[in-house]
């Protein structure tokens, strides 16, 4: 009797098996292929790449608005002189100035009215922040070649000066103080010119028209 060979059934038997594990190995590994990191989102990748924004102006040395006073000329008109002095006088010219006086020193904005052949008046508006040496208050004028007086009953103001030459032709000049502006009357004569009324107290109509001004 002829034994059969069975040992080619048992290797076809196995092929599927070792098939099988032929194809566990090429199968991709879950970790290897899964990404190590999530990617960024769009906002986070735009806010880790965005410059930070930087000031378009440079910051300003000029006083607060508040601290800001109008000027001379549009607290004063010529005619508001004239119902003051009882002259005609001719238009307002704007301009500006530094004072010296003992240890202070501002600045103030002007405006000036000419009567021709008779006088010249300026209105000096100076506030806080137009002290460039020392602090605001109301500092009494230099005596020099004049006499100075207080002048604490101008209505609007918390205290003032007087101040007129003590030879022809007449200079005068009114300081009247507030809490929040100074307010200075200068009146310069002409030679030989005789003036009528009261060179005080229309100095002191005319300053107390300019702070009621600035106090409206």
């Amino acid at each position: 009797m002829r034994l059969r060979r069975l040992w080619p059934a048992a290797l076809i038997a196995l092929t599927p098996v070792l098939a099988a594990c032929g194809d566990d190995d090429n199968e991709p590994d879950d970790d290897a292929t899964e990404p190590s990191s999530q990617a960024p989102s769009p906002t986070e990748a735009t806010s880790a790449t965005e410059e930070p924004t930087q000031a378009t102006s440079e910051p300003t040395s000029e006083p607060p608005a508040a601290d800001l006073l109008p000027a001379a000329c549009d607290l004063i008109t010529g005619d508001d002189l004239a119902k003051a002095m009882g002259i005609t006088f001719g238009p307002a010219e704007p301009g500006g100035g530094t004072t010296s006086e003992q240890d202070l020193e501002w600045r103030s904005d002007n405006c000036s009215f000419e009567a021709e052949d008779l006088v010249e008046v300026t209105i000096k508006v100076t506030g806080p922040s137009d002290f460039v040496k020392g602090t605001f208050g109301c500092s009494q004028p230099s005596e020099i070649a004049s006499i100075v007086e207080p002048a604490d009953d101008i209505p609007g103001a918390t205290d003032g000066w007087w101040k007129v030459s003590d030879a022809p032709p007449l200079e005068a000049e009114l300081r009247a103080c507030s809490a929040t502006a100074n307010v200075e009357v200068e009146m310069e004569y002409e030679d030989g010119v005789d003036y009528e009324g009261d060179p005080r107290q229309q100095a002191a109509q005319i300053a107390t028209h300019v702070l009621n001004n600035l106090q409206g």
